[in-house]
């Protein structure tokens, strides 16, 4: 017997391995109990139940539609070329320059006009820049519109 512990001090604790894997498994529980009550509870059941967690409550991030139409961002020079428009940002942003710049695009209307100005002022040559949008359940691989606009020193305009 040793001085000065007592009865408690001697019960098994939990260590911190056990204590991650019970975290890790009550993450998981939980992400499911919110994609099912997303997805499934509403069409079984009729309607969603309040799970009382403010990250799955919702379902803002992972259980939403998706985005049907996906829009990408080109240009060409003369030579009829396409090359990313993120070629033509100077903004450096390494290994997500192409995502940053569609993401402006998409939320900030008067970009594509404000890529232009800045490409044209610092190379004095005009470019068509494209815009084609893919609907990804008819045919992923194909434009299913695409609209072309001249890009030179008078600014940007359908073409």
């Amino acid at each position: 017997m040793t001085v000065g512990r007592d009865e408690a001090d001697n019960a098994p604790r939990m260590g911190a391995t056990e204590a991650r894997r019970a975290f890790v498994v009550a993450w998981i529980v939980l992400g499911l109990a919110g994609a099912l009550n997303h997805t499934i509870a509403e069409k079984v059941v009729g309607r969603r139940f309040d799970l009382f967690l403010p990250h799955i409550a919702y379902g803002h991030v992972m259980f939403n539609k998706n985005e049907r139409v996906a829009t990408t961002f080109e240009y060409a020079r003369a030579d009829g070329v396409r090359h990313n428009i993120a070629d033509l940002v100077a903004t450096p942003a390494l290994g997500y320059k192409r995502a940053r710049v569609a993401l402006n695009v998409l939320v900030n209307k008067s970009y594509l006009a404000e890529v232009c100005f800045r490409a044209t002022r610092d190379s004095h040559e005009s470019f068509t820049f494209y815009v084609d949008e893919f609907d990804v359940d008819a045919n992923p691989r194909r434009p299913a519109r695409t609209f072309v606009l001249r890009c030179d020193a008078r600014g940007l305009a359908p073409r």
